[in-house]
């Protein structure tokens, strides 16, 4: 099966990067500063902000959808339909483009707080007071629990991955019987871009090291995210 020339584009990351033409036998590839891939907007500056504001887009459209199509709009019934058809949109693959700029942050929790405005029966309610209501988590933390449990199932060996391709141990630096060492705490790169210092392996590691000893060594993924969540509620 050939690859055809006019189907394919050219990205070109990194800042010295001397932007060479490539072509596919005689056909010269076109190059784009953003391409779709696996449904993620990727910009040649790896910067997500355009598949956040793209995601964003039509999760306000399913919801300007849902908002005509109903009248009942209570607590138990609109919450389903936000959770199942407007949620997704906004939490697909989101470990990959988590966002850790502010405004892109915001972009996407005001669509949860527009959807719960939506909510005939929560009165004047403040957004943090319409979560506790309703069960739910604000999208920050809901990524943020999304890390955890990822970062969990890589260190127990339930992800088909190389732990140590991912994370480094205070256990495996030192042996001094220190605080950090009696933990088994996660040790983060250093990095000088910010694509770095908030990629997956390195934004994870001050989440996972906050946690208690007890939650960390949860005996089963379950178990994880239920004590995860108690522990949410206790905050």
């Amino acid at each position: 099966m050939e690859v055809h020339p006019e189907k394919c584009v050219v990205v070109h990351f990194g800042r010295n990067n001397l932007r060479h033409e490539y072509k596919i036998g005689n056909n010269v590839i076109g190059d784009s500063t953003i391409v779709r891939d696996l449904g993620v907007l990727v910009a040649e500056s790896c910067s997500f902000s355009e598949h956040v504001n793209s995601i964003a887009r039509k999760a306000h459209a399913v919801l300007s959808q849902l908002k005509r199509a109903t009248t009942l709009r209570d607590g138990k019934t609109f919450t389903k339909l936000y959770t199942s058809y407007v949620r997704p949109l906004l939490e697909s693959a989101a470990p990959v483009w988590n966002p850790y700029k502010r405004e892109d942050v915001q972009t996407l929790e005001k669509v949860q707080r527009r959807a719960l405005r939506m909510i005939s029966d929560l009165g004047s309610s403040t957004y943090e007071e319409r979560l506790k209501k309703l069960g739910l988590q604000s999208l920050e933390d809901r990524r943020r629990r999304g890390d955890a449990i990822e970062a969990y199932k890589t260190i127990n060996g339930i992800n088909d991955v190389d732990v140590y391709d991912w994370f480094n141990f205070v256990q495996d630096r030192h042996s001094r019987n220190t605080r950090s060492y009696e933990n088994d705490l996660i040790v983060g790169e250093k990095t000088r871009l910010d694509i770095r210092k908030h990629f997956f392996k390195n934004r994870v590691v001050k989440e996972w090291n906050s946690l208690p000893l007890d939650i960390r060594m949860a005996t089963s993924t379950n178990s994880f995210k239920n004590q995860y969540d108690a522990l949410l509620l206790h905050v």
